[in-house]
């Protein structure tokens, strides 16, 4: 049964490849009849939301999660050796060029215009010049959506009259106040989960600044839903917890989609959705009861740089073999299925040559009985 709630925003959270957590729980609210009547997106969000708004059915959703599920991070940062080279020659202003980010969103968005969408879609950018949100409405999807995802440094700011814009999560990654502004009464959020693995150390820089990513973000969010929770139905979709795939690992977006599904599933089927009494949890919650006092000792030395050289090899070792493993099934099965159609279509083509020669020694034999009929007359 449809569940429409007029006034109803869909809100989707920026977080590069944790954006394919948010199809998940999109495919999940849609198979159970949830619908919106605004969408509200940043960065990756504003991808995801921009196919929801345009087509708001299932059929759509499982189309934008099979182009997730073969996403790969060159599909969205372009390699490059000169990238030293282009970051002198761009005065330092970005490392990547959007080219094939631009292609991916050319060659999978089916229209042009915002305007075309079925449900009302705003994109959220940030003028790097004033520090000004802005919200596109209409106009080219494209450009739109490159401005939105265009981080700071890495790509290209998008120069649209006088406004040089930027990733919209600069200053609202999950655009709440955006959707009650334009008259939502419900607000279902879409966020991108946080890694809260308190037994599991950051064993690099990277697993350390990408920890530090998603917690600044979901501190956003979090002080957003103290601001919003008692004006309007806010709704947070809960995300699967200890997240510890990284905002540019597009490599792992199968596991993503699956746990957001299961875990909305689960949250959907004990009533989540209608229910307001939830609350959002942080784990850096500086707004509760509890304040954690602690005493200050001498630390612990660093390990030796050799055993955490050792310690990083062996990481990346192991998410190189992961990635050929995931590979290898895949080519094994795109070969099997070669291999069954080229044996269902060898079995066709023998039952019609079957089926042709039966046909045709059929019609010889007629024709051999006719003459021999007709000589028989003859000779009477």
């Amino acid at each position: 049964m449809e569940k429409n709630q007029p006034k109803t925003a869909f809100v989707f959270s920026g977080g590069a490849s944790l954006g394919a957590l948010e199809v998940g729980m999109l495919k999940a609210l849609v198979e159970e009849g949830y619908k919106a009547d605004m969408v509200f997106g940043t960065s990756v969000g504003s991808l995801n939301g921009a196919f929801y708004a345009y087509n708001p059915s299932l059929e759509e959703v499982v189309n934008l999660e099979q182009i997730w599920r073969k996403i790969k991070a060159t599909d969205v940062f372009t390699p490059s050796l000169l990238i030293p080279i282009k970051n002198l020659a761009t005065f330092g202003q970005y490392l990547v060029s959007p080219k094939n980010l631009r292609k991916l969103i050319v060659e999978n968005i089916k229209y042009n215009r915002i305007e075309e969408t079925q449900i009302p879609l705003f994109i959220t950018a940030t003028d790097i010049n004033t520090g000004d949100e802005v919200v596109i409405d209409k106009g080219l999807i494209v450009e739109a959506l490159l401005a939105s995802a265009g981080i700071p440094g890495i790509f290209p700011a998008r120069r649209m009259g006088q406004r040089l814009l930027v990733d919209g999560g600069l200053v609202n990654n999950t655009p709440i106040s955006s959707a009650v502004k334009f008259g939502a009464k419900k607000v279902v959020v879409f966020p991108i989960g946080f890694p809260y693995t308190p037994n599991i150390e950051p064993k690099n820089l990277e697993e350390i600044l990408i920890r530090a990513f998603i917690y600044l973000l979901n501190r956003q969010l979090y002080a957003d839903y103290h601001i919003y929770k008692n004006k309007v139905e806010l709704i947070i979709i809960p995300p699967p917890e200890n997240i510890t795939v990284g905002p540019h690992d597009f490599s792992k977006s199968d596991r993503l989609i699956d746990r957001g599904y299961k875990c909305t599933k689960e949250w959907l089927s004990n009533g989540g959705y209608d229910d307001l009494s939830g609350k959002y949890v942080h784990p850096s919650d500086v707004h509760s009861d509890t304040l954690n006092l602690f005493e200050a000792i001498e630390s612990l030395p660093e390990k030796p740089a050799k055993e955490r050289v050792k310690e990083n090899v062996s990481i990346i070792s192991k998410d190189i073999k992961e990635t050929l493993s995931k590979e290898k099934e895949e080519l094994k099965t795109k070969y099997k299925g070669k291999k069954e159609k080229i044996k269902e279509n060898i079995i066709e083509t023998k039952g019609e040559l079957e089926k042709n020669f039966t046909e045709t020694a059929k019609r010889i034999k007629n024709k051999y009985e006719d003459i021999t009929k007709k000589k028989k007359k003859e000779t009477n």
